[in-house]
């Protein structure tokens, strides 16, 4: 992150966490039992990076990764080498739109891919009438990337990166920002320099104060 070239002219990274190739990062990485907190932890780190960022298809609704059995499998690679390699087509299944309609709302006739088993409940319509659903913060943090210029533009500077903390401050025309996350499921405690100086502007899992909850995090402007 931090010694990407960030002179005039040098352009810039894309960060994706998933793709049509790659398994679902909720499914790779989130610790057991911490799923939701994980996902919630990681949308606002994603949106603190600098570059261009790219939501796979369902980031946003904490899909998992599918098991493909063998015979609905349409993975070419996955299955000339079966089952020696996972399929990507875990990753690929279809959008859930709607909890209780068939296919999940993605089609009216069979899919492509099946649907993942967890994936109802994670449909777009359940997500819709929960205001603190992954959905729903992963919108508000997209808004809040969008108007603040030292998140979509700014420099990048680590502060810290010790085993479960990452710290790292963004600047641009004239805003300074610090953005604090725990990776780890026991609280943090971490501040900056003059510590009253500054005002939370979004957080996660209860981050407050430069106190760091289990997978808390929290992006904060200075004001003074």
């Amino acid at each position: 992150l931090e010694i990407w070239p960030d002179t005039p002219g040098m352009g810039w990274p894309s960060w994706a966490l998933s793709n049509h190739d790659a398994p679902r990062w909720l499914s790779r990485w989130a610790p057991e039992g911490f799923e939701a907190e994980f996902a919630r932890m990681v949308m606002l780190l994603f949106v603190a990076l600098r570059g261009n960022i790219i939501l796979w298809q369902g980031e946003e609704l904490g899909l998992t990764q599918v098991e493909i059995p063998f015979d609905k499998l349409q993975d070419p690679e996955a299955i000339a080498n079966w089952p020696l390699i996972q399929s990507r087509d875990g990753a690929r299944t279809p959008m859930p739109w709607q909890q209780s309609a068939p296919f999940g709302g993605f089609s009216s006739v069979e899919t492509w891919l099946p649907l993942g088993d967890d994936h109802a409940a994670r449909a777009v319509d359940v997500h819709e009438s929960e205001p603190a659903s992954l959905l729903n913060i992963t919108r508000r943090l997209i808004a809040l990337r969008n108007a603040n210029a030292a998140l979509s533009l700014g420099d990048l500077t680590v502060t810290e990166a010790s085993e479960n903390l990452l710290v790292f401050e963004r600047r641009c025309a004239g805003q300074h920002l610090i953005c604090a996350y725990n990776f780890g499921d026991q609280a943090l405690a971490w501040s900056p320099d003059e510590p009253d100086h500054w005002h939370v502007l979004d957080s996660v899992n209860g981050a407050a104060a430069w106190q760091l909850p289990a997978f808390g995090g929290l992006i904060a402007e200075r004001i003074a």
